[in-house]
């Protein structure tokens, strides 16, 4: 059967690559793709994501003729290659585009990780009621959210964040780091950096006997790591996120997947983030209904990590969450402890492949 995966992102990719290999265990599958590095050893690329994936209204602008192109690449395939199973990863903006054109030409359409209706345009239920055969959420509340609004063809099975880190936890002894993620994009890092190795810096002069330790992206060229690099050459350059969450005492992180990844690590953490100005004016008008922006504060609907956003994401007030929970055991332990209860809400080992299996009865 010939099936087309499509992934805007790292972490999506890494899941979409755990159902590929579940997917292959349980039938003859022929794989297409839009993604980056990690998929294209197991799939035929067609496109990738990193040509067409930002954050920001802003800095959209420069990239629609990319998306255009590659969206009209993506239904010639879907088309000319018989593609019988398409599933999408996020991504809202181009996949639901897909699943539209894909349903409408009889192709079983899967939308595993859901786009974030539940924070903005929920307009999109529709859409997904219309053109998915079958809908599979990451985060627990979704489950709840979507049931409410109607959606009968979802199924929830946890979180395959559990499969990718189940052997990766409490293999390292914790050491005196403190990590420094600013993102994973370029666009994110551009944004984040300054506030968060400025703080690093600020953390330096009081304590030091601390190291610093930024996790850069495999991904991205090295221009980029050696220009920043350049202004803060205390800081230290990795490539293992995981391992350095195991390891590390405290995390300085731009939202995102990022801090979940964490918070399974029982890693305490100050949340940041930052977009242009237009971007986060438009943001503000149009995100409705949610307290917290990190994942580990969402999922638990109460604050267990400071988040700081925007004008709040300065260089002092990242020193003074570290310093609160540095200063204070109590906090401290009172952060981790209600970390680790992350994960009892997010699924039984393994995730992925009973996800396969609900895909393949759909076929």
């Amino acid at each position: 059967m010939n099936a087309l995966i499509i992934t805007g992102e790292r972490s999506a990719e890494n899941y979409a690559s755990l159902l590929v290999d579940e997917l292959n265990r349980k039938g003859n599958f022929n794989f297409f793709s839009i993604c980056s590095n990690i998929l294209e050893n197991k799939t035929e690329k067609i496109a990738d994501y990193r040509d067409i994936s930002i954050i920001g209204a802003k800095e959209a602008i420069g990239i629609i003729k990319k998306a255009l192109r590659t969206l009209s690449k993506t239904k010639k395939t879907i088309k000319e290659q018989k593609i019988e199973l398409v599933i999408l990863l996020d991504f809202p903006e181009f996949n639901l585009k897909i699943a539209k054109f894909s349903k409408k030409i009889g192709a079983k359409v899967v939308y595993y990780i859901t786009p974030q209706i539940w924070a903005w345009r929920q307009y999109r239920i529709k859409q997904l009621i219309k053109y998915t055969d079958l809908v599979i959420p990451i985060l627990p509340f979704e489950r709840m959210f979507f049931n409410a609004k109607g959606l009968k063809n979802i199924k929830y099975f946890g979180h395959p964040l559990i499969d990718l880190l189940h052997n990766r936890i409490g293999t390292h002894k914790k050491e005196k780091i403190i990590l420094l993620m600013p993102g994973s994009r370029k666009s994110e890092i551009e944004f984040n950096y300054k506030p968060i190795f400025e703080a690093a810096k600020l953390i330096k002069e009081k304590y030091e006997d601390f190291e610093f330790v930024w996790v850069y992206p495999k991904h991205l060229n090295s221009s980029l790591r050696d220009r920043i690099k350049g202004e803060f050459e205390f800081v230290r350059v990795e490539n293992d996120s995981y391992e350095f969450m195991d390891k590390a005492y405290f995390g300085i992180l731009k939202s995102g997947t990022t801090t979940l990844e964490a918070a399974l690590f029982g890693l305490p953490m100050v949340v940041v983030y930052k977009l242009s100005k237009l971007s986060y004016n438009i943001g503000r008008m149009i995100i409705k209904n949610i307290n917290y922006i990190s994942l580990p504060n969402l999922i638990m609907d109460k604050k267990i990590v400071e988040e700081l956003i925007e004008d709040r994401a300065t260089p002092s007030n990242i020193f003074e969450a570290f310093d609160k929970i540095h200063t204070d055991k109590s906090e401290r332990k009172r952060v981790i402890e209600q970390l680790k209860n992350i994960q009892t809400v997010l699924g039984e080992y393994p995730i992925t492949p009973k996800i396969a299996e609900e895909i393949v009865k759909i076929l």
